[in-house]
């Protein structure tokens, strides 16, 4: 599958599990919805309706909507902004709990059935004309020792290696369950983009129960939310540069996953891949409870009015506040996108 099929199939796969979310909700909770839709409008085509709902494909393909009747106007019967504020709250998070469920079995489904074995030191390719290849090493050979030292590792391989550098080394290797031994001579001035054996290392994959990896999906979401939550003042406290914080649009995206397939295929496990998939998904959950109106955070500051001051702003305000917040949020979008073309994000290679 092409690094821009998958691109599109995750963003599509988030989008519609946010929207679903409010959707399902909105319907368990006696609220009609008049329209679902992909992308931002204008409206390009009516793809179905059913129970009520027109189903429809938006010409702006940066996120998604669900219209439910009524939304800022309490008048309407059987609309969101005439349901009780309990079902308006429960609503409105339906969205980004959703993504938060989308992210978590995406965590999951990572250690699942791709967790890599860091304590071992795989070789997943072999450069033309280098050591390895003259001394007979094969992709998929287990490296277990450095001259009778365990190699529990990638970094202590690569300390071992690196004090070898132009003398004879014997390394121990595990192939198919076979143990040989090897020598080479570790070359002290590689060709550029090669190391001194001219291997390529990765991990294997380990073993994991459905218990561990579903407590390694737990912990990854409290991680990302910790760092998500601690990023602006470690931004203050100059920890991290303004670089690595900026925000990422569709491109941005498709880089960052592009970059992760090309690890995931020499690996042979999409464990990469999976992670970001449930990072973009938290961080899109995050993203949308902020308080800035035509969020879903911003709807629910105004909810947390009605119920504070037990009076409602009036509908008129309201809505041109989500309006003004819509057009906002659109602009920096487009804004987003735009820089990850003039200034695409720097990664790892």
């Amino acid at each position: 599958m092409s690094d821009l099929l998958i691109f599109v199939v995750v963003i599509a796969t988030l989008i519609l599990g946010h929207e679903l979310g409010h959707f399902l909700v909105a319907r368990l909770g006696k609220v009609r919805v008049d329209e679902f839709g992909l992308g931002f409008p204008p409206r390009l085509l009516t793809l179905f309706s059913a129970g009520g709902t027109r189903f429809t494909l938006n010409a702006i393909p940066l996120g998604g909507f669900v219209r439910p009747s009524g939304e800022d106007d309490p008048s309407v019967p059987g609309g969101l902004a005439a349901a009780t504020k309990r079902v308006r709250i429960a609503v409105l998070l339906a969205g980004p709990a959703a993504n938060v469920l989308l992210a978590f079995l995406a965590f999951v489904a990572a250690f699942k059935f791709a967790a890599p074995d860091f304590d071992r030191t795989l070789i997943s390719a072999i450069a033309p004309d280098s050591p390895a290849e003259a001394a007979g090493l094969l992709p998929g050979d287990l490296i277990v020792s450095v001259d009778g030292l365990p190699v529990t590792g990638y970094p202590t391989l690569q300390q071992a290696i690196a004090e070898r550098l132009g003398t004879s080394v014997a390394l121990g290797i595990d192939r198919q369950g076979q143990a040989l031994r090897i020598d080479l001579v570790p070359r002290s001035e590689p060709p550029e983009g090669q190391g001194p054996l001219g291997i390529l290392t990765g991990n294997p994959r380990r073993q994991t129960t459905w218990g561990e990896s579903i407590g390694y999906g737990a912990q990854s979401i409290a991680f990302q939310v910790n760092e998500l939550i601690h990023l602006p003042s470690r931004l203050l406290r100059q920890e991290v540069s303004p670089d690595q914080a900026r925000l990422s649009g569709l491109k941005g995206m498709y880089d960052m996953l592009a970059w992760a397939g090309e690890i995931d295929r020499s690996a042979e496990r999409p464990f990469l891949t999976l992670n970001l998939v449930g990072v973009i998904s938290l961080g899109l959950a995050l993203a949308n409870l902020l308080p800035i109106p035509a969020l879903d955070g911003g709807r629910l500051l105004f909810v947390a009015f009605e119920a504070v001051t037990r009076r409602r702003i009036s509908p008129r305000y309201e809505g041109l506040a989500h309006a003004i917040g819509f057009a906002l949020l659109l602009a920096l979008m487009l804004y987003v996108n735009l820089q990850d073309f003039l200034n695409p994000i720097s990664l790892p290679r």
